[in-house]
């Protein structure tokens, strides 16, 4: 490279068997074919691997990979860069160091106690976008912040040394922080600040129990103000969504700062920017599936999660129209019974359900549905059978599932994937969970019912031209880690404002407290 001491690579894993085609999608969507497949290792002369020719492989393990893109450890030299910073007019510029999925470094920066601002580490970073003029890292960790001259082409990585990235240039373009100025209350005000652990990371039980305590208190104190929904992020920082109706500068003085011995911000509902079929689930109004450019609509002989499916939905009682989604995991009851996970607000009210192109035959029907998270349980016809496995993926891999996540597992922030239709395979990072306050009417529950999601970050939306946007039907999708935990289901994408590049997944802890576990 032309800046002396700094050593690029950009790597892709070594398969260990040959593909399998029943595992393969037939149909490979635009969305995956339009983005980098390549990771990139960045290293000094001292880190070098001891073979690092072109096609040569070589051990990541130094560099901490995603285990479920490098499932042996394995990578391949795809191609070596020559040039750090290409001109913009050059042809080397069409596959720049930047133009990578992610940046391996020789330090894993998930380490608050590595200091960014090190000879070593600095070095490295500032030579990974041209005309970088510093680069700053969020609280603990959660990100890094690149200050450039001038916003350097799309694609940007999702991750550098294992954590997600904003950029911003010196015209303002670009997102200065991955999460929102918080909108903070009384920082003299604290409220709930003992039984919820050191604060680092919750567990869906504690988060479950704070929301309580923390609708306790609002009930008690500002019984005008309802809490919609306590996000926590991991930055160890809270915010607090509230009616629209609420004017919250009006009240700043009397609402807490800090929650759990975290300060906390507070929104309106409206400031989120969900998708609007998110307030109208029991009506069943759902939005036009928005072009993707290809789509996998291919109707699978061996059914399987992130395969496609339809189903009739009536629209303001007019005509009927057909929607899509994508197929889940399969769960099982206690008794042995089997059932498919799927997306009820795109699941018309007969219930039925058929891949597409094969309209004429129904797969199954949903007969469960979990309140208020937006899963429904679908048991299949006899006839159809089911691989409880994802397609493969970018390595030729098929991802191995060990089980949901229950409500006393610790998030610890990871990266996170899902293979849907409409995006192929996508990775993104868990980076905030929240517990949604969901009003019952049903006479023999709870008044409240307090349903946890989490919060994936799927790289910076704003400026990032050609950026990915899962559709409405990517909902359903199943979210896993790298030690093959499955932490959700997919729920929506936020495409504006300052949540822009977020999104919810349902967690899979209220399949599991619904009586359910994955089926073997």
């Amino acid at each position: 490279m032309s800046t002396p001491g700094v050593i690029g690579m950009a790597v892709s894993p070594e398969v260990a068997h040959p593909s399998t085609p029943a595992n393969k999608r037939q149909t490979s969507p635009s969305a995956e074919v339009l983005s980098s497949k390549r990771t990139l290792v960045l290293t000094s002369p001292s880190w070098r691997p001891p073979k690092a020719s072109q096609g040569a492989e070589f051990s990541l393990q130094p560099f901490f990979p995603p285990r479920q893109l490098f499932p042996r450890g394995v990578a391949k030299v795809a191609h070596q860069y020559t040039h750090a910073h290409p001109s913009a007019e050059s042809e080397e510029e069409k596959s720049a160091i930047w133009h990578n999925r992610h940046v391996l470094l020789p330090f894993n920066l998930r380490d608050s106690n590595i200091d960014i601002s090190r000879s070593d580490v600095h070095h490295l970073l500032h030579n990974i976008f041209p005309g970088t003029t510093n680069v700053t890292a969020g609280r603990y960790h959660s990100h890094l912040l690149f200050q450039v001259k001038e916003l350097p082409s799309s694609s940007w990585p999702l991750t550098i040394g294992g954590v997600p990235i904003t950029i911003l240039d010196e015209r303002g373009r670009g997102r200065p922080l991955m999460f929102p100025r918080q909108n903070l209350g009384n920082l003299n005000i604290s409220i709930c600040r003992d039984g919820y652990g050191d604060g680092r990371v919750l567990s869906d039980t504690v988060l479950r129990k704070l929301a309580a305590d923390v609708n306790a208190e609002f009930q008690k104190n500002l019984p005008s103000v309802r809490i919609i929904e306590l996000m926590f992020t991991c930055e160890r920082t809270y915010y607090a969504v509230v009616d629209d109706h609420i004017k919250i500068g009006a009240i700043r003085g009397s609402l807490p700062g800090r929650i759990a011995n975290c300060p906390v911000g507070y929104l309106n509902n409206k400031e989120l920017h969900r998708p609007l079929w998110t307030d109208l689930l029991a009506k069943r109004q759902v939005e036009l599936q928005p072009t993707m450019g290809i789509i996998d609509n291919t109707a699978y002989d061996i059914l399987r999660p992130g395969v496609m499916i339809c189903s009739k939905l009536l629209k303001d009682h007019a005509h009927p129209a057909v929607f899509s989604t994508t197929s889940g995991v399969l769960v099982q009851n206690p008794a042995g019974d089997c059932f498919m996970t799927g997306a009820s607000h795109r699941i018309g009210d007969q219930g039925t359900v058929w891949q597409a192109n094969r309209s004429d035959t129904i797969i199954g029907k949903a007969v469960v549905e979990i309140s208020f998270t937006d899963i429904s349980l679908l048991q299949l016809s006899e006839d159809v059978r089911f691989v409880n496995a994802p397609f493969e993926n970018s390595s030729g891999a098929t991802p191995n599932w060990s089980r949901l996540v229950n409500s006393d597992d610790m998030l610890n922030w990871p990266i996170c994937y899902l293979n849907s239709p409409y995006t192929g395979n996508m990775e993104a990072i868990i980076v905030m969970k929240s517990v949604k306050l969901e009003a019952s009417t049903h006479p023999t529950l709870d008044k409240l019912r307090y349903v946890v999601y989490n919060w994936s970050f799927m790289g910076q939306q704003e400026d990032n031209d050609g950026k990915a946007q899962p559709p409405d039907g990517t909902c359903g999708s199943v979210v896993w880690d790298d030690d093959g935990v499955i932490w959700g289901f997919y729920h929506y994408y936020i495409a504006e404002g300052p949540w822009a590049g977020f999104s919810p997944s349902v967690s899979a802890s209220e399949v599991v407290d619904a009586g359910y576990t994955l089926a073997e």
